[in-house]
This record gives C-alpha cells, structure tokens and sequence, in this order.
C-alpha cells in the first residue's frame, strides 16, 4: 500500500470535515460558505490546500463557485458524499483518462452479457433512453441524462451488482466532461453509436455488442483527449499574450 503523503493527509481531513460539517446539517443545501480566508484559518490549513478540496468538491457536483459571489453548497451534496468511491478516486490522483480506460476494459464486457440477458422490458427502456436522446436537440444536460440512463440500463442487464455500481459512480466523476464533449459533435453522431450498441442487445449478439461499445467508447475517448488538448492550447494561448503584454 502507497503511504501517504502529508499533502494527502491534509485532504483527507479537509475533505472528512466537509462530509462531517454536511451529514450533521451544520452546512445545509444551498447555503453559501465561509469566505477562503476564514475557512482556512479556522481548519487551520494553508489556502492552497483548501482551494484543492474545493475544486474536488466542485468536480463531485458537492459545491458551486460562482465568480465574484463564493462557494455555495449544492441541493444533492449529501447523496453525492455517501458515496466513499468517489472520494477514493479523487483522493489518489485518478485522471479522467485512467477512468475511460478503465470503462474501455470493463464496459464491452458489461454491453455483450447485456445481450446474452436482456429481457423485453430492459430493451424496451434502452429504446426509450434512445428516443428521448434523439428529442434532446440542443439541450445537452438532456442528452446526457439519457446517454447516463441508457449505460446504467446495460449494467442492470449485465446483472453485476459491483460493476453496476462502480461505473455508474464514474459516469457521474465524468458528468462535467460529457458535458464538453457532447457538444463536440453533433447529435446524430452520438445517436448513432447508442442506436449500434442498442441494435446489437436487442438482437442478442454478444460480440456485437461488445465490439459497438468499444468503438463507442474509443470514440468518446478521443473526444475527451481533444477537449484536453484544446483546453491546453487555450491556456498557453492565454500566457503568451500576457507575457506579450507585460514587455
């Protein structure tokens, strides 16, 4: 076992006292927290230790920072923090593309047992999950909603109570970038891939299945690494013309 770091002993207890400060309603929904500052003169810790926490628990959908206003508590931060998975895959530095590996792994498997087990009704909610991802149009947090439902529906077919509740926790780690890459492409493109994986379950070929998840997957990674790659362009864009500025 990797021995941890004080940096990472600092984490661990900012984000235990967050969870502690949350589950016994000293911080409700909602409410908006202490100013930085404050915060972290009270837990005794230094800002940028304080800022990291923060910024993992915006990541985990537990908090908001609005610019120029702070750091307010979202509705669903105490479901989102009974969950002791996710704070294991933020506390040990797992990227967002060790997550897409990991689906690439496991998800094709989970996709083919689906089509050896699919039942009328679980096909039927696949097809729905599809038609309602064809009616999103331009709203995005639709389309992911339904693109979320429509994965969740193929682990219950799978019928793994661990893989379902393990990937179904790392799609919602990976929310925020769906909602980046969901607008890299247009709307038939990420019809097309589901509607592949949909097909190949009703018709129950395993192999099928598991070759369009892949592909679908592949794909979905691709677009995480552009996104990734655009956003560094942006940022190094950014300093050269503050440099250029600063002479």
């Amino acid at each position: 076992m990797r021995a941890k770091t004080p940096k990472t002993d600092v984490t661990t207890r900012l984000l235990g006292t967050f969870k502690q400060l949350i589950s016994e309603g000293t911080l409700a929904p909602g409410a908006r927290l202490p100013a930085e500052r404050e915060m972290a003169s009270t837990l005794r810790v230094s800002r940028g230790s304080l800022r990291q926490v923060l910024k993992m628990l915006e990541v985990m959908g537990v908090v908001s920072q609005r610019v120029g206003d702070g750091t307010y508590l979202n509705g669903a931060a105490p479901a989102i923090l009974a969950e002791p998975m996710e704070f294991l895959i933020l506390l040990d530095g797992i990227s967002f593309q060790e997550l897409m590996d990991a689906r690439l792994i496991v998800e094709p498997e989970l996709a083919a047992r689906a089509a050896e087990r699919a039942t009328p009704g679980r096909i039927a909610s696949l097809r729905e999950s599809l038609s309602r991802m064809q009616a999103s149009g331009a709203d995005h947090e639709a389309l992911i909603a339904e693109d979320l439902r429509f994965h969740r529906t193929i682990f219950q077919m799978a019928d793994n109570r661990v893989c379902s509740l393990m990937f179904s926790i790392v799609h919602e780690l990976l929310h925020n970038l769906m909602a980046i890459t969901s607008q890299m492409v247009d709307l038939d493109h990420t019809v097309k891939l589901h509607t592949r994986i949909y097909s190949a379950i009703r018709k129950g070929d395993a192999g099928e299945a598991r070759s369009r998840m892949h592909t679908h997957l592949a794909d979905a990674k691709g677009l995480l690494l552009r996104s990734q790659e655009a956003k560094r362009q942006l940022k190094l864009g950014d300093r050269f013309a503050k440099l250029s500025l600063a002479r």
